[in-house]
């Protein structure tokens, strides 16, 4: 390949990286989590003493109950039933506000009555919504990220083409040592085309959940006369729901439904039944789980009558059509929902390797542009490095202050407000003193307050729910062990890097961003007016 080719592709890797790397280091960070997303919420909403476990009849009266105390819920009710790490029967509802927002309403049975409590562990669901808006509102998080997406393939396919013409030499090369900028571009390299395949399919399931709907709509107004999306779900085997009779029926009692959805779909194992007109003689109702196949897609949906248990629909990951095996295959490889731990903790690896792809990008922009011959560096080198600390470590720090949060809150009814609050609040602040102090300083500050606050969480949960690490470990309570765990050997990590810039700044190279700033040299951050292009 011709130089001036590699370099065109270079320049393209490199302003499509730096446009895309911040965000991306959010959500690949926050998505290493958010695949233990259900362990999370064991996390969070841990007690002492664990509930018994809800039963078959427990969710029917739960039903009957809602719908006799708040008949507008019988529109479309969802049950929760009782699982390993949520014991209860869970009712819930969405209820159209004035202003177009929803209004969530759960409940769960307490003695002979309702309690209407919302669930306030709120932390694995933050900590979802950070993976696809990178913390902006959700109202357009979503579609920016999506954007995103579609920069960083653009990325993905240039850094491979700028790769090849050295794969097989420099492929393996790791070659540490006093130039820094050749161990961040071989870490890079060995990291981004390893986990190439993965990141391919992320960069285009990502795309097509934040923004294909947009993909589509030149077919539903041009193409199609009906309505796509109503297309769309025949394809993927999912039944409408019908009209209403205008006539009330009993409902068919939830055992007998999840008997007559475990004939149709051998050893299903329900997450969620999702009631259309409950208490209508049309009424039905759609029983989502997973079932135990051999495939990629291991869900399941089995659409029935909820007042004759006549079946409806099935869908099945064996039965289904290939536009559906396509597509819920693709939603199984973003969401990880195959292959049980393993593939969970080869997940979260890559995320954080993913996270730490974006991170390193940066810093070789950084590396690259230094001056080499005098000790003030350039405004646009000095700003994107105080950027980069700030919005990469601020994201970690604010993380780890979101567990602290929850964690500490878990009887205040606003624990999910507070949750989030110390997140950006965190964030925020150290965005802002990343741009106060010196680059190594601000550095070097940011990782001791993340290794201290990672560090809190396990001291954390030996004082608010009197679980210490070995405790856990003894009683096997796993979520709550790994968690605090990974939380000591991530704190221990964070300290080690401090350590490491600090060394850096005083001993390393005295021409660059991360060396202590002499007397006389620029320690603030750079005009407004700075330039961004190459000096």
């Amino acid at each position: 390949m011709k130089a001036n080719v590699v370099k065109t592709f270079l320049n393209v890797h490199t302003w499509t990286g730096l446009g895309a790397g911040m965000a991306l280091f959010i959500a690949f960070y926050a998505g290493a989590m958010t695949v233990f997303f259900h362990e999370l919420e064991v996390w969070d909403s841990h007690a002492a003493t664990v509930a018994e476990s809800g039963s078959h009849a427990d969710a029917q009266r739960l039903i009957d109950r809602v719908l006799q105390e708040d008949p507008a819920a019988a529109a479309s009710l969802r049950l929760y039933p009782a699982q390993p790490g949520h014991p209860e029967n869970v009712a819930r509802w969405f209820e159209r506000t004035e202003g177009g927002t929803f209004e969530r309403h759960d409940y769960r049975l307490e003695g002979d009555g309702l309690n209407r409590e919302q669930d306030n562990a709120h932390l694995a669901g933050f900590i979802y919504r950070l993976h696809y808006t990178a913390g902006l509102p959700s109202s357009f998080g979503l579609y920016v990220l999506g954007i995103v997406c579609l920069i960083y393939g653009i990325a993905l396919v240039s850094g491979l083409l700028v790769f090849l013409p050295g794969l097989f030499k420099d492929l393996f090369a790791l070659r540490p040592g006093k130039n820094n900028k050749r161990f961040w571009l071989d870490t890079h390299n060995i990291v981004g085309v390893l986990s190439l395949p993965w990141h391919i399919m992320f960069a285009w399931s990502s795309a097509v959940l934040a923004i294909g709907v947009f993909f589509l709509a030149p077919f539903q107004f041009l193409v199609f006369e009906d309505d796509l999306q109503a297309l769309f779900g025949a394809e993927l085997g999912l039944a409408a729901p019908m009209e209403p009779a205008g006539q009330s029926a009993p409902l068919v009692p939830v055992a007998e439904l999840l008997r007559i959805a475990d004939a149709e779909a051998p050893g299903i194992e329900a997450t969620q039944l999702r009631y259309s007109h409950a208490g209508d003689a049309n009424a039905t109702v759609t029983i989502y789980g997973d079932v135990p196949v051999e495939t990629l897609d291991t869900s399941a949906a089995v659409t029935l009558s909820a007042t004759t248990g006549a079946v409806l629909n099935v869908s099945h990951p064996e039965r289904a059509s290939a536009g559906a095996t396509f597509y819920n295959g693709l939603i199984a490889l973003h969401f990880v929902s195959f292959g049980g731990f393993a593939a969970k903790w080869l997940y979260f690896v890559l995320g954080l390797a993913g996270a730490y792809l974006f991170y390193s990008g940066n810093l070789l922009w950084v590396e690259t542009r230094r001056r080499r011959r005098q000790p003030e560096q350039p405004g646009n080198t000095l700003f994107l490095a105080r950027l980069n600390t700030g919005v990469c470590v601020g994201c970690m720090a604010g993380i780890s202050a979101a567990f602290l949060a929850s964690r500490a809150l878990a009887d205040f009814a606003d624990r999910a407000d507070y949750t989030e609050l110390a997140y950006f609040g965190v964030f925020l602040g150290a965005l802002g003193w990343s741009f106060l102090r010196s680059v190594p300083n601000g550095a070097r500050d940011l990782l001791y307050l993340c290794a201290g606050l990672t560090a809190l969480i396990p001291a954390f949960d030996a004082i608010f729910v009197d679980m210490p690490i070995w405790r856990s470990l003894l009683q096997a309570r796993w979520e709550l062990f790994v968690v605090d765990a990974l939380a000591i050997a991530a704190a221990v990590a964070f300290w080690r890097m401090a350590v490491a810039v600090e060394r850096r700044a005083r001993s390393g190279e005295t021409n660059s961003v991360w060396a202590q700033p002499q007397v006389g040299s620029p320690t603030t951050a750079p005009s407004a007016g700075a330039s961004l292009q190459n000096p």
